[in-house]
This record gives C-alpha cells, sequence and structure tokens, in this order.
C-alpha cells in the first residue's frame, strides 16, 4: 500500500514509538495521522508536527484504552470525522507487572478492540476500501522473558490473535491486511523496562537499544510491502526482516534435555516405542507418579467439571491427601463434592465456590486453602471457558485469571516466601494455526498461557521459588467447552466451517488427558511443554528461536556493510543506518 494521501490512525501513547511512527508517515506524504491514547503536555509535540507538515495535519485524542465503551465511541467518531480509514496502528503499549487487570486491558484487549474496530470500518465486505493493521507485539511476542512474565504473556497473545484473524478465512472476505511488528529494544523500551526490573528488584536484563526512529523506518516498509499475515522483527539497528513461524509447535527430539526429578527408570518407560508397555512396566510407572502425588495437596481451578473433574479423580485415584476446587459453578461444584465423597471419603475433597479472575476472591480461596491444608504442593490452573461472543469475559477469566492464579500459586508455594516448593500446571491448548480462524482471541489466551509458563518456569525463577511451572496443551478433548463452541464464535456465518474443521480432527476423552499429566508430572521439566493429542502418550514440544526462522527470498535486503582499512585494521562503515534507510524503499 501506498502512503501517499493516505488516512492514518495509531492506537497508543504519543510517547515512545508513537511520535515517531506519527513524523514518518507524514513525511511519506499521509494525509491526516490522528492518535488515539493516554498521555498529557501532548500540545508541544503536535504544534511541531503541525509546523512542520501542515496545519490539522496531527490530531491527538485523549482516551483511556482500559474503558471499552469510551474507546469504542471515540474510534468510530474519529474514522466519521476523518471520512473513511486507510492504515490503523495498534501501538498501545503499558509494563506494569504489579497491575495484572491493567496491563491486560491496554495491551490485549485494548489491541483486540482495535482490531476489530478497524476491520470493521475497513473490510471490502461491507463496503470499505480495504486496508492494513500493523500490531505492534515487540520482540517479546516470540521470546519471553523471566523478568517480565505478565508483559510477555500480553504481548504473545497479541501476536497469536494476529495470526489467527490474518487467515486467508478472514482476508479473503475483508481485503483488511493484518502484519505483526516485533521490534527489539529501543531506547525507550529499555527505560521502561530498566524502571520496571528497579521496582520488582530484579536482576538487570541485557539488552542492546536501537533509535525509535530506525523502528519507524521499517514500519513504513511493511505499510508499503508487508504480505498479510507476515511478521517483522526489527534489531539491533539493523534493516527489518520477515521471519516464518511454523503452523504448530515442532516436537523436542532431543531427549537429553528432558530431566527426571526423582527417578531415571521413568524416561526409559515412556520412552520404549513400538510396543505396548508390560503389566510390569505399567506398574512401576503407576509406582513412581504414586511416589509423586501421594500424600501431596492440591488445588485445581475449574474441577466441578470437564477437564478439571477428570483431573481431580486422578489425583485421589493415585494418593493425593486433599485436594481442593476452586469454581464458580456453586452447584456442580457441590455435585463434584458428592460424587467425589463417595468414593474417597468426606476428609478428601473440598469446594470452595470463587470466580478466577476476581483478585479478592482468588485471594481469600488460597489463604482459606492454606490454613486447611498443612501446605500447598500441587496447583492445576484449568480454570477457562470458550466463547468469542463474548471475548471480554474470555480474556478476563482465560488470561487475567490464569495470571492472578498462577502468581498467587508461586506466591504460597516458593520457598522465597517460606514455602516448599511445588508445581504448577498451566493448562493451554494445542492448536494448528490453519484452523484457528474462527477462535482467535481464545487461540490469543490458550497461547499467552504457553508465554506465561515459560516466563515463569525459566531457571532464573526455579532457583528461587522451587515451583515447576509446566504447560500442558491438550487436542481436542470432549468436554462441554468443545461441544458448545460452534454456537460461540465471532459471527454466526462461521458456524459451518468452523463444524467442518472440527469433523475432521480426532476427538479424546477428559480420561486420556488427566491421565496423560499424571505421566508429565513426572518427567516434566520447569518452563517446559507438553502436548496430549489423539490419546497418544505425552510428547515435548518447543518454541523455536525466531532467530532461526529468517524468511528467504530472491531480493531479500541483507544489510551490507564496508570495510575500511586504517593502520591495517578494518573498521566498519560508520554510515549504516543512513544506507539502511534507502534500502527499505523498495518491496522485496
Amino acid at each position: 500500500m501506498q502512503i501517499k494521501d493516505k488516512k492514518a490512525i495509531i492506537v497508543g501513547a504519543i510517547g515512545r514509538f508513537g511520535i515517531h511512527f506519527c513524523r514518518e508517515l507524514l513525511r511519506n506524504g499521509a494525509a491526516t495521522v490522528v492518535i488515539i491514547g493516554n498521555g498529557d503536555n501532548q500540545e508541544n509535540t503536535l504544534n511541531q508536527l503541525n509546523e512542520e507538515f501542515g496545519q490539522k495535519k496531527v490530531t491527538f485524542v485523549l482516551c483511556d484504552l482500559s474503558n471499552s465503551s469510551d474507546f469504542d465511541a471515540i474510534f468510530k467518531e474519529t474514522v466519521r470525522c476523518l471520512g473513511g480509514l486507510d492504515i490503523l496502528i495498534n501501538n498501545a503499549d503499558l509494563i506494569d507487572e504489579t497491575d495484572i487487570t491493567k496491563s491486560i486491558d491496554v495491551n490485549v484487549t485494548a489491541v483486540i478492540r482495535s482490531t476489530l474496530l478497524g476491520v470493521q470500518q475497513m473490510e471490502k465486505d461491507l463496503g470499505g476500501k480495504g486496508g492494513i493493521i500493523v500490531n505492534i507485539t515487540t520482540i517479546f511476542g516470540l521470546k519471553t522473558i523471566p523478568q517480565l512474565p505478565i508483559y510477555s504473556s500480553a504481548k504473545q497473545a497479541v501476536l497469536s490473535f494476529s495470526r489467527s484473524f490474518s487467515q486467508p478465512y478472514h482476508y479473503n472476505k475483508t481485503g483488511v491486511k493484518i502484519v505483526m511488528y516485533c521490534p527489539g529494544f529501543s531506547e525507550e523500551l529499555e527505560k521502561n523496562v530498566e524502571t520496571t526490573l528497579e521496582k520488582l528488584e530484579n536482576e538487570s536484563v541485557i539488552i542492546l537499544p536501537q533509535k525509535a526512529e530506525t523502528v519507524a523506518h521499517g514500519l513504513m516498509y511493511l505499510i508499503r510491502c508487508a504480505q498479510n499475515g507476515s511478521i517483522w522483527i526489527s534489531e539491533n539497528g539493523q534493516p527489518v526482516y520477515e521471519i516464518q513461524l511454523p503452523d504448530v509447535l515442532p516436537q523436542k527430539q532431543d531427549e537429553s534435555e528432558l530431566l527426571n526429578f526423582e527417578c531415571i527408570e521413568f524416561i526409559e518407560i515412556q520412552n520404549r516405542k513400538g510396543r505396548r508397555s508390560s503389566a510390569e512396566e505399567k506398574a512401576r510407572e503407576l509406582a513412581i507418579i504414586k511416589g509423586l502425588v501421594c500424600g501431596k495437596n492440591v488445588i485445581i481451578t475449574g474441577g466441578a467439571s470437564g477437564l478439571g473433574y477428570s483431573f481431580v479423580n486422578h489425583f485421589l485415584q493415585h494418593g493425593a491427601k486433599k485436594v481442593a476446587i476452586i469454581d464458580v459453578d456453586e452447584e456442580a461444584g457441590k455435585q463434584a463434592v458428592s460424587a467425589v465423597s463417595k468414593s474417597y471419603g468426606e476428609d478428601r475433597i473440598i469446594f470452595i465456590n470463587a470466580d478466577t479472575s476476581n483478585y479478592s476472591q482468588i485471594l481469600d480461596s488460597f489463604t482459606q486453602l492454606s490454613s486447611l491444608m498443612d501446605s500447598i504442593d500441587i496447583v492445576i490452573n484449568n480454570a477457562g471457558i470458550l466463547d468469542e461472543r463474548r471475548w471480554e469475559k474470555e480474556i478476563s477469566i482465560n488470561m487475567n485469571g490464569m495470571l492472578l492464579v498462577a502468581t498467587l500459586a508461586i506466591r504460597f508455594m516458593g520457598k522465597d516466601h517460606e514455602g516448599n516448593g511445588g508445581i504448577l500446571v498451566n493448562v493451554a491448548q494445542y492448536f494448528d494455526f490453519k484452523l484457528t480462524a474462527q477462535l482467535p482471541i481464545y487461540t490469543a489466551t490458550k497461547f499467552a498461557i504457553i508465554g506465561l509458563s515459560q516466563s515463569l518456569g525459566a531457571p532464573y525463577r526455579y532457583n528461587k521459588t522451587g515451583v515447576r511451572v509446566i504447560a500442558i496443551c491438550p487436542g481436542l478433548t470432549e468436554t462441554a467447552l468443545t461441544i458448545n463452541s460452534p454456537n460461540r464464535l465471532l459471527s454466526r456465518i462461521m458456524k459451518a466451517d468452523f463444524v467442518k474443521n472440527l469433523e475432521n480432527l480426532s476427538i479424546q476423552t477428559p480420561y486420556v488427558v488427566a491421565d496423560g499429566l499424571m505421566s508429565i508430572l513426572k518427567s516434566g521439566t520447569s518452563g517446559s511443554i507438553w502436548v496430549i493429542e489423539n490419546g497418544r502418550s505425552p510428547f515435548e514440544v518447543y518454541t523455536p528461536n525466531y532467530k532461526t526462522l529468517r524468511r528467504q527470498y530472491k531480493n531479500n535486503f541483507i544489510p551490507t556493510t564496508t570495510l575500511h582499512t586504517i593502520k591495517g585494521r578494518p573498521t566498519q562503515n560508520s554510515r549504516l543506518h543512513d544506507d539502511m534507510r534507502t534500502r527499505l524503499t523498495s518491496c522485496a
């Protein structure tokens, strides 16, 4: 898309990248740029831009991005005043590890809402002209760091949502390209990260900051040349480059990286393939699992039905001392307790009615359970919903709720908080991205949990807390969530295509997933990701290093530098950044 005479909206604060994006759009001939976001005292900046490029070229609209009704109204009114929309840049960004709700509201909910609104205003099937949306995810959408688990999870959610919503299923109807841009550390981001780390009393992060102007130059190239659904990197002051992520997480092949915390012979049992396990081997495996679970106190969120209820029964069968269910469905919880009590006794099951997305309720639940149990040893972070129609609630439960439970679990079990250590299992989902077009928001929430598990399970944190964090990703499983999913999509038009996709997938029972979890508890290392699919034995997957996924094509622009020799020593051309800008003037 050519930028000249186009109308653009930038969502996010005018600081950081916002002002640089705005200036580059105007330099490239944009007709008008409107910035919608938070921030005060922007008058001087706006006046400078308008003096440089002409009056009324830039407008700033103050808006609380976490306020859904205000943002919705302001966005639609802005498009009406502009007389249309061609370019939307979602640059909303907040680094705040202390306020989960606010962080998710700005970094995830506002970006998704803005994308949905932008598509609605530009889509061709509703009379629009098409356009482009660039979602800024930063490098943390591809590589999480343990010092910023909440922020990293949020950026993973935006990247996953964008990948799902940019599928040809949507683009062929709307004509709106969705592109993902992942800048590395900039000078402005460095300041924000350092402030956050200082507040959290964490160790410093090694960073190589680049100028914000460099990131803005790369954005102009994306608008002109990037294909729908493409993912681009800008780091270390180098020209932007495209990467290609796999549609499914690849299986980990290096068995030497699997760590058995208790007994190596369990790995040997698990790795025997090509024949059925003998009765003796099964008995040995069962004994090893019971040794891990027996006498332990377990908390399971969303344990009143579906997967959670199957987890409850498996833990009790393997000798757990007490199992506590935290669930918002009081009636289902009472029924679960009644059924379990008949088999295992009333003294081994506890039910607490609480909403996991409500901080005060979930904190009270953990506090109460810590007094009812000698200790909390295992937490299964399982509560979740699938309802794209009420996607804000979906984010609240699947992201905010799981983030709250995860942070509280580590607080109550962590050795750095006088706990004994333990195990935290986060329940995500196994997807093929080609099949996620009808579930973009659900997909975003589940991939965010994978990122969270990697951040919280990193050695940096495990060495402090003693809490082993594992993510499990079940494939399609026969639960009420799955059965009702065709009626809970963003649009009724999607139902037929969604059902057709489901019919081509194998489905498994909750029992298979719960049985697989018992094996994973024994062999899963902290930060690992495990898949349970089609009734197969669990297998480990990994997120590949994005630097190995660089796309190569005929006219790919690879930075070249000229080496001059001074007194026999080679020196690099100091005009790399000036040359870089000219190399971005034509599409690869």
